[in-house]
């Protein structure tokens, strides 16, 4: 148990500071945002307990928002993500013997893994940019950034999972 802890807290700092320092620097045309941050959500072990879940995704988020001068946007959607979670991880994960275990394709499966992927970044981008704007009439706007930005974040999180979990069963 101390074990994973110290891994999730390892994975939180450094998504962190790589999504304030790295990606938050990166806006590609003004329209993508890669926001990679989320993946530390998405990778928690599935016996988390949910306060601990929410928690740390509104810690997460909240310190985001700090970084980037944002008046709670991240926090919000982090946190809705993280209640979102748990209904996905046992819409996509059937009978997952080791609890300890943290989500990953060669885990869920490749296909599983994209649509719990995908699903996840999408709530967290579209509830990002509609908050961000706060505005219907940009509505089209919205929509195009949060589907560029979807695409960019899973692509680097299908990445990032192909790298660091591979080999495990």
């Amino acid at each position: 148990m101390l074990k994973d802890i110290l891994i999730s807290l390892v994975q939180f700092i450094l998504l962190f500071f790589f999504q304030v320092l790295v990606l938050d620097n990166i806006s590609l045309w003004g329209m993508v945002n890669p926001m990679v941050y989320v993946w530390f959500i998405i990778l928690l072990p599935y016996n988390t307990p949910r306060w601990l879940t929410l928690t740390s995704s509104f810690l997460l988020g909240i310190c985001v928002d700090i970084f980037s001068s944002q008046m709670g946007i991240n926090a919000f959607a982090c946190t809705l993500v993280a209640f979102i979670r748990p209904l996905l991880l046992n819409a996509f994960s059937g009978n997952i013997e080791n609890t300890f275990q943290r989500p990953s394709a060669s885990r869920l499966g490749f296909v599983n893994f994209l649509f719990y992927v995908i699903i996840l970044v999408a709530i967290h981008h579209l509830t990002y940019f509609l908050l961000g704007t706060f505005a219907l009439n940009e509505i089209i706007s919205v929509l195009f950034r949060t589907l560029i930005s979807l695409a960019a974040t899973v692509i680097i999180i299908i990445l990032c999972d192909a790298v660091f979990f591979h080999k495990q069963e």
